[in-house]
């Protein structure tokens, strides 16, 4: 019983955790046939540090510049989720706790899942669009590696304390946010550095996989 009232509120990221696809934005890319030495070198720059991350953003954006909006959430929601997505989401719904997202992708694929799954709260980046009509601008919310001031918002906002949160995540720019929470998860990693400062961690492609390690009865 002091397992269930102690969490209250689990934090995912996204792309990569949720989604078996690690980037939403390579994703979109590789289907529109923009990646491969074209789009690919953004992302080349950014992590050697020779643009910014609102630059990288913005670069990407620019590439589906006078898409129609319709055009780009059919894309998304071919996306592929990893299996046991409905299992994990119902066993935290059945044990009432509430259910966040903080995703540096696109808020085209976040508020998709947000409405699918029944989520509380979520936060991502916008593509701008007029009359539906993409303009080849993005408002980033959600920085790579700067996902702690959203937890910060969430705790204030759900008048919770740190340790009554769990994080689930897969990469580098989950670090700052496993910092910030009660117990953490690592699943399917792909940064050491992560792993190290996980509660636990999982390796596999099935999110079933942590509900066994889950600290709630």
């Amino acid at each position: 019983m002091d397992g269930i009232q102690k969490y209250k509120l689990v934090i995912f990221d996204l792309d990569g955790t949720l989604t078996q696809e690690r980037s939403i934005w390579a994703y979109i890319h590789k289907k529109l046939g923009k990646w491969y030495g074209f789009a690919e070198k953004y992302q080349n720059l950014f992590l050697a540090g020779e643009i910014s991350y609102e630059e990288f953003c913005e670069r990407d954006a620019q590439v589906w510049r006078g898409m129609k909006v319709e055009e780009l959430l059919a894309i998304i929601k071919t996306v592929p989720f990893h299996p046991g997505v409905d299992e994990i989401i119902t066993n935290f719904k059945r044990k009432r706790l509430k259910l966040a997202m903080i995703s540096s992708g696109l808020s085209l694929l976040t508020h998709w899942v947000h409405e699918k799954y029944g989520f509380d709260y979520s936060v991502s980046n916008d593509l701008l669009h007029e009359n539906g009509i993409l303009s080849g601008k993005v408002k980033v919310q959600v920085y790579y590696d700067k996902k702690a001031e959203w937890v910060e918002k969430i705790l204030k906002q759900f008048e919770l304390r740190p340790e009554e949160v769990i994080a689930i995540g897969d990469s580098s720019g989950d670090i700052d946010m496993f910092e910030r929470v009660g117990y953490s998860i690592a699943f399917n990693s792909s940064c050491s550095e992560l792993d190290r400062i996980a509660s636990v961690c999982i390796q596999g492609q099935d999110l079933e996989d942590i509900i066994p390690k889950l600290p709630i009865l």
